[in-house]
């Protein structure tokens, strides 16, 4: 069990901001401590520790929120994203990358998420979300001609 200490140790920053990007800092470390349970009782991954914890995180948030949806005015994700928005908005500049990104379904924000803010390969966001890694590369395409456009919806309002 050597090797779950290490990677709770590498990988424990990385899934609670992970998190907290999907959830409330009054909950993050409760579904961090999720995450990790589930993976104790599932060790040892097939592949690489971290695609397979966020696997695991993606699952616990999306079972918090189904269990959750009369209160989600209380456990709202835009909380998280307030949280974190100056320094957003420093990346984002003037034009609001997170308004246009809230636009599209939630499979493509998840995606887009994952790949960019997560930095995983299109590999990795594939075992993340259990689909081939040519779906993967498909939806990543398909998700950022979506982002552009309405990128360039948002613009166009603006002028």
């Amino acid at each position: 069990m050597d090797d779950f200490t290490t990677s709770y140790r590498d990988c424990y920053p990385a899934v609670l901001a992970y998190l907290r990007r999907r959830s409330n800092d009054q909950v993050c470390e409760d579904l961090c401590a999720e995450v990790f349970t589930r993976a104790w009782k599932g060790w040892p991954p097939h592949g690489r520790p971290l695609p397979w914890l966020y696997g695991i995180a993606h699952n616990v948030v999306l079972e918090f929120y189904r269990g959750r949806e009369r209160d989600l005015a209380d456990y709202s994700v835009h909380d998280a994203d307030a949280q974190s928005e100056s320094a957003e908005e420093i990346v984002a500049g003037p034009l609001s990358i997170l308004q246009a990104l809230a636009t599209l379904p939630e499979d493509d924000q998840e995606i887009l998420r994952l790949h960019t803010w997560e930095c995983l390969s299109p590999s990795d966001v594939a075992l993340t979300l259990g689909i081939s890694p040519a779906t993967c590369r498909v939806r990543l395409h398909r998700a950022r001609r979506r982002l552009t456009a309405a990128l360039a919806e948002a613009k166009g309002s603006q002028s």
